[in-house]
C-alpha cells in the first residue's frame, strides 16, 4: 500500500500525506503574507496629473438679481376671492387639490382631484382637530399650521386668524414636500395679507 491515493489506516502514511500537503499550504501561505503586506495604496506617476483635464466650469442658474426678483414677485400678490388665492397656492405647493373650509366647517372653494369622500367632511373634520389641538397647549398661543402626515399621502393646514369673528383653514392634500416647504413663509404672508380683501 504505497499508493498514496488508496484508502489507508496506516497512521504514518496518513501522517506523510498530512505534512506533504501541509508543507505545500505553508510554502503558498507565505507568499500570499508577503504579497499582503504591499502598501494599500497606489503611487500615480508623475504625468499623470498632466493628463487629467479640468472639470469645465459651475454655470449658476439663475443669478442672485433674478431669484430676488422672483421671490419679490411671489411675495406680493393680489387676490380678491378664494378661488384666486387656492389657484396660487396649489401652483406654488404642487399640490393634488386645495380647499378652505369657514370656522363652521363648510367648503367655500376647492381646486384640484377631489376625493371620493369630498371635501365637506373634512373641511368639518379639520375645524374640529383645530379645536381640539388648540387644547393641547393653550399656552402655547393660536395654532398657525396643521401637518397631518398620513401613510398615503399628506394634508396641511393654515389657520388664518379671526376676521369678523371668523377664521378659515386653507388645506393642501399631498403637496409636493420641498415645494411647500420652501414656500410656506410666502404663502403664509400672501393668504394673511389678502385676507381682508377676499370673500
Amino acid at each position: 500500500m504505497k499508493d498514496l491515493s488508496a484508502h489507508s489506516y496506516d497512521l504514518k502514511q496518513a501522517q506523510q500525506i498530512l505534512n506533504t500537503f501541509f508543507s505545500a499550504t505553508a510554502s503558498g501561505a507565505q507568499e500570499k503574507q508577503l504579497h499582503d503586506e504591499a502598501p494599500q495604496y497606489l503611487r500615480l506617476s508623475p504625468d499623470f496629473s498632466t493628463r487629467m483635464t479640468p472639470r469645465p466650469p459651475v454655470v449658476p442658474v439663475a443669478s442672485p438679481q433674478e431669484t430676488v426678483a422672483s421671490a419679490n414677485q411671489t411675495h406680493h400678490q393680489q387676490f380678491s376671492s378664494w378661488e384666486e388665492c387656492i389657484a396660487w397656492c396649489m401652483t406654488m405647493t404642487r399640490a393634488e387639490s386645495v380647499f378652505v373650509a369657514d370656522s363652521q366647517g363648510f367648503i367655500i372653494a376647492s381646486r384640484g382631484r377631489i376625493p371620493g369622500h369630498g371635501f365637506e367632511a373634512a373641511g368639518a373634520e379639520v375645524i374640529c382637530s383645530v379645536e381640539q389641538l388648540e387644547r393641547v397647549a393653550p399656552d402655547a398661543g393660536r395654532l398657525v399650521w396643521l401637518d397631518l402626515d398620513f401613510d398615503k399621502y399628506r394634508v396641511i393646514g393654515i389657520i388664518t386668524p379671526p376676521v369678523d369673528a371668523e377664521y378659515y383653514v386653507v388645506g393642501f392634500i399631498a403637496p409636493d414636500s420641498s415645494s411647500f416647504y420652501s414656500h410656506k413663509q410666502i404663502i403664509t404672508l400672501n393668504i394673511l395679507e389678502n385676507l381682508p380683501n377676499m370673500d
